[in-house]
């Protein structure tokens, strides 16, 4: 062997020892790294392929109304699952699998032949369906584990209140999102050996850790009542052909709700029916412009502040100037020398105008804070809305007269129930709120508490009081009465607000909330009607809604009635013009009023004494029929703020297109022209001087 090839081997003989010292060296720290470095996460990966974990879901906690009625429950069954790596035919067991728990048979081999050790395949799996599952009894690798779901006995009632879970038991909406903390409990936890195809070991026993229960919840909701409210409000809407509507009935004394409904109202049983929309709680979430239901408000800030006394008198010429535009009364002529409670009863925009100029800016946005009108009551249901004002430095004289009235503010159904509660719990403001007690897993129950605060004297709001009852028995509110019982209400119209800004033409929301018996309230209501067809003013539409809803109320309480059923001494005669003798006749009798008539035509066009006239029962009112198609003088509309164009127009049975902003400055026909019924007339808005 030549010299030369020995030191070949040798250098051979050297890179390879270097290449596995390398190696060696390379492996060395590679162990060392596993071992001491990344050992726990490969211990806790050994652990996790040697152990599976069940979930023990816990019993959610029942959600009864203020009686124990059940709203809210859970039902038993099972919840199944697979162990993918025990199962040796995938393809057979999903095709005689998927039909029982109504699955697709292509997705579930595809779950059925994974790697996982561990998946859920369905939930809410009954005994029938259990039984079924069980009798396939050839296949390893499936089981069932207790399980519950939410079931809800009455349906939709009070949906949007209730709320709903997800498939994860998760409180999404309503109460059960609110409480879920409460009603959701804790779960719990089986932990048990497997192989490593993913079968228990039996030998190696299991380890619980047991469910906590969820804290049941008392509500101050009355099924009843509430029954009462969603009936009453489907057949009001549909009745008058509106869009939809709301209803909330309220304990005065502690805030608690005892109803509240709305149109259409989202059923929880089949909540994935519904978009988020429609889950929306509307009398909590959405805002609206109040109209003339917010003049008790205003009452109260203007008399708690000292501004006027119960004997202030305004003489209504009909319309007043706020910067350069001309603010009209319900009724043009207006009403003359009147004192408050008249201003009230015959819902005065001029009146009430003045009453929040005489107050101030300063003092209303004061009392629209303390009163929660520009931020949420704090009631315990989630997505509350806060009011809307115009920013505090920008108002204006014209702004500071319509928010007296109603206009250029909005506020939520709730916000206005409250403030209207101040007055019958004699001014003292409660924390609306529906949840009433805890009912604890021990049998124990748990009260809830939500604050209250004196915000009038009980002299103010006995002065309001006077006022509102004066509403229902001489004034706009008199198809509001219940027989044998004193109330006190106020009716609201107001236009609905566009999306694209401004309002919508001929769409209005009819609006009256009240309480009773006077003197000691124990109810009060607020009934909304979104754009009824044909007649559209509080007292038309939601006042009798109210009356039947509060009859029911004080029968179903057992409320006995204060005596109230001599006819009044004075009655307001309703707005008859647009209206059919026949539906006119029907309209009048339950005002002690009676009714004659002259002309020819299918409907009423003028009548005599005029609406909102004061007078005896037992007045005729003289009506002149006309054609429904005829001609009729166009109305004056000059002056007018858009909203106002909207009104007078609608009620002479025309539409409007609105060009520009501002006031309106030209119109086209002309006034007192004439144009027949439903017709357009075009009005040119400019900015006022």
């Amino acid at each position: 062997m030549s010299r030369s090839y020995r030191q070949l081997l040798v250098q051979r003989a050297v890179a390879i020892i270097s290449v596995m010292a390398v190696l060696s060296t390379l492996l060395i720290f590679r162990l060392i790294y596993w071992q001491i470095f990344d050992g726990g996460h490969l211990a806790a990966k050994a652990l996790a392929e040697q152990y599976a974990h069940l979930t023990l879901p816990p019993q959610r906690g029942v959600i009864t109304d203020r009686n124990g009625h059940l709203l809210a429950i859970e039902t038993s069954g099972d919840a199944l699952y697979a162990m993918p790596r025990s199962i040796t035919d995938p393809a057979a067991l999903a095709r005689s699998l998927a039909p029982i728990i109504g699955q697709n048979e292509r997705k579930l081999q595809a779950q059925l032949s994974s790697k996982q050790v561990f998946l859920w395949l369905s939930y809410k799996v009954t005994a029938a369906q259990a039984a079924r599952i069980q009798a396939l009894g050839v296949y390893n690798g499936l089981g069932l584990q207790p399980d519950s779901w939410r079931v809800y006995p009455e349906g939709n009632l009070a949906g949007a209140v209730i709320g709903f879970v997800g498939v994860d038991q998760q409180g999404l909406a309503g109460l059960e999102e609110s409480y879920n903390s409460y009603l959701a409990g804790k779960p719990g936890e089986e932990v048990v050996r497997v192989d490593a195809l993913g079968n228990q070991l039996p030998q190696y026993g299991a380890h619980f850790v047991p469910a906590v229960p969820g804290d049941g919840l008392r509500t101050t909701l009355d099924s009843a009542i509430q029954t009462f409210a969603q009936q009453d409000l489907n057949a009001a809407v549909k009745a008058n052909r509106a869009k939809g509507g709301r209803i909330i009935v309220i304990n005065p004394n502690t805030g608690g709700i005892l109803a509240m409904a709305q149109y259409p109202e989202p059923s929880p049983a089949n909540w994935q029916n519904y978009t988020m929309t429609q889950w929306i709680d509307q009398p909590v979430e959405d805002v609206f412009e109040p109209g003339s239901t917010i003049k008790p408000f205003t009452s109260m800030a203007v008399l708690q502040s000292g501004v006027i006394t119960p004997s202030w008198t305004i003489y209504d010429t009909g319309s007043i100037v706020l910067d350069g535009v001309r603010i009209y009364d319900w009724i043009k002529s207006g009403f003359g020398l009147i004192n408050y409670d008249t201003a009230l009863a015959m819902s005065s925009d001029v009146a009430f105008a003045t009453l929040a100029i005489k107050l101030g800016v300063s003092r209303y946005y004061s009392w629209l804070h303390i009163f929660h009108m520009d931020r949420p009551t704090g009631i315990d249901l989630p997505g509350e809305a806060s009011g809307i004002v115009p920013p505090e430095a920008t108002v204006n004289q014209l702004d500071m007269g319509e928010m007296g009235f109603g206009q250029t503010i909005a506020v939520s159904p709730l916000q206005l129930v409250a403030a209207a509660s101040t007055v019958a719990s004699g001014g003292i403001w409660h924390t609306p709120h529906v949840g009433k007690a805890l009912l604890l897993p021990n049998g124990k129950t748990q009260v809830l508490h939500f604050p209250a605060k004196r915000l009038v004297s009980r002299k103010v709001a006995q002065e309001v009081t006077t006022a509102m009852v004066g509403v229902i028995a001489n004034g706009t509110g008199n198809l509001a009465r219940v027989p044998g019982y004193t109330l006190a209400g106020k009716t609201g119209t107001a236009n609905v607000v566009s999306s694209a800004g401004g309002f919508k033409a001929g769409d209005f929301l009819a609006s009256f909330i009240g309480f009773g018996p006077v003197p000691n309230p124990k109810v009060l209501t607020l009934v909304q009607i979104d754009d009824p067809k044909g007649l559209f003013y509080g007292g038309d539409i939601a006042a009798p809604v109210f009356s039947q809803l509060m009859g029911q109320v004080f029968s179903y309480m057992g409320i006995p009635p204060t005596g109230a059923s001599l006819p009044p001494s004075q009655v307001s005669v309703p707005n008859l013009v647009g209206r059919t003798f026949a539906d006119a006749a029907l309209h009048v009798a339950t005002t002690g009023l009676l009714l004659s008539q002259q002309g020819k035509g299918l409907q009423i066009v003028q009548q005599s004494p005029g609406p909102g006239q004061l007078v005896a029962p037992g007045t005729t009112v003289t009506v002149t029929m006309g054609g429904p198609s005829a001609p009729v003088g166009v109305p004056d509309l000059i002056g007018l703020t858009p909203q106002q164009v909207y009104q007078e127009a609608a009620k002479a049975g025309y539409q409007v297109s609105v060009q520009g902003s501002g006031i309106a400055v030209k119109q086209s026909p002309a006034a007192g022209a004439s144009l027949p019924k439903g017709k357009n007339i075009v009005v040119y808005l400019s900015p006022p001087p």
